[in-house]
């Protein structure tokens, strides 16, 4: 009976050691507020509550498990969520993101669906983090950020995400050093080229100077064995915290291979201006530089759009804030962007909300 007991009890420690090893978290983010928006549309302007403002609102899942000698398995599965009405968004069941990877002294690799190292490059960069303005999408609505590979009219990845990918990272500490690179997969038969999408960011942060480089590349292809049309966007940023503002300038080039090429230069200027730890303010002053041709032996081009923005935030915790912004956007008259129902039509949009991240 004694050694019953001891062998339970030497059971239970090894389980117990075990489990200690891994690790899953719940976690997500609930954000919704009120928006008003005047995109052109002829019958007028649109109000209403909208989810995920400052940023997507979504349910998480991730986990870890030490494998020993520095070796951990890692996995993510998030979905987005619609809070105004409780639907899940981005027509996926882990639509955000859903990888598994191992990571290591070497960095870390992972499988899956993940953003794009452009959209990621965004958040880091965008004084909006990639939120608050243009529908919840900050200024990587303005910018090209990948998502967009397809294979035989196929649906693209979409929202600035690529699937069926692998994304490796560099470890940690590089002395301010860092990358990322990830490689799509176009899973069509018997071409690699098809429906591809690359990344890559390079990065140095360190002493308050933030200096970036990135790279996106998506393939689309509309119809079955026709030719690939490679859309390319290459991206600088640079950042400085002098620590009662932080100003960063941001520029993009947009070429593709269409027979009507896309031909943009983008480029922004920001700050955020935080007051104390509770409160901060946000700008950006954005342009559009559209030279991609109207109509085949024409001269006239799409033109350019302008888009100036302000945003608040107050924060009552670690997980809880407030936030209010608006934006303004102007553009030629063959210019349709950040949604505009009609081309050459004003944007302005309004918006204010809560964020609570659990």
């Amino acid at each position: 009976m004694k050694k019953s007991f001891l062998a339970l009890a030497l059971m239970s420690a090894f389980s117990g050691a075990a489990f200690a090893q891994s690790s899953v978290t719940i976690y997500g983010i609930v954000d919704a507020g009120f928006q008003s928006l005047d995109n052109g549309t002829p019958a007028g302007r649109f109000n209403k509550l909208q989810s995920g403002q400052e940023n997507g609102s979504r349910l998480g899942f991730k986990g870890t498990e030490d494998l020993g000698g520095g070796l951990k398995a890692n996995f993510v599965l998030e979905m987005g969520l619609n809070v105004d009405d409780g639907s899940s968004a981005q027509g996926r069941t882990f639509g955000r993101r859903s990888t598994v990877g191992l990571s290591g002294d070497f960095g870390s690799v992972d499988l899956g669906r993940d953003k794009t190292p452009t959209f990621k490059f965004f958040d880091n960069f965008d004084p909006f983090a990639s939120g608050f303005i243009n529908n919840g999408n900050g200024l990587s609505n303005l910018y090209f950020i990948g998502g967009t590979a397809t294979v035989a009219g196929a649906n693209a990845n979409s929202g600035g995400r690529a699937s069926n990918a692998i994304y490796y990272y560099t470890p940690g500490n590089l002395n301010g050093f860092s990358a990322v690179g990830q490689y799509g997969f176009g899973e069509a038969a018997g071409d690699n080229s098809a429906g591809r999408s690359l990344g890559l960011n390079l990065r140095y942060n360190a002493n308050g100077l933030d200096v970036g480089y990135s790279f996106v590349k998506d393939n689309g292809q509309a119809a079955a064995n026709g030719p690939i049309n490679a859309r390319k966007g290459n991206t600088l940023a640079v950042a400085y915290d002098f620590g009662v503002a932080k100003p960063v300038f941001i520029y993009q080039k947009v070429s593709d291979d269409a027979v009507l090429a896309v031909d943009q230069k983008i480029f922004s200027l920001g700050v955020t201006v935080p007051f104390d730890p509770s409160n901060k303010i946000l700008a950006t002053f954005s342009k559009i530089k559209d030279s991609t041709l109207v109509a085949a032996n024409s001269a006239a081009t799409v033109g350019d759009a302008k888009q100036f923005a302000i945003g608040y935030q107050y924060t009552f915790s670690k997980r809880t804030d407030l936030y209010a912004a608006f934006a303004s956007t102007t553009q030629d008259a063959n210019s349709q962007k950040v949604g505009a129902a009609v081309k050459g039509a004003d944007v302005k949009e309004l918006t204010f909300g809560v964020r609570h991240q659990f």
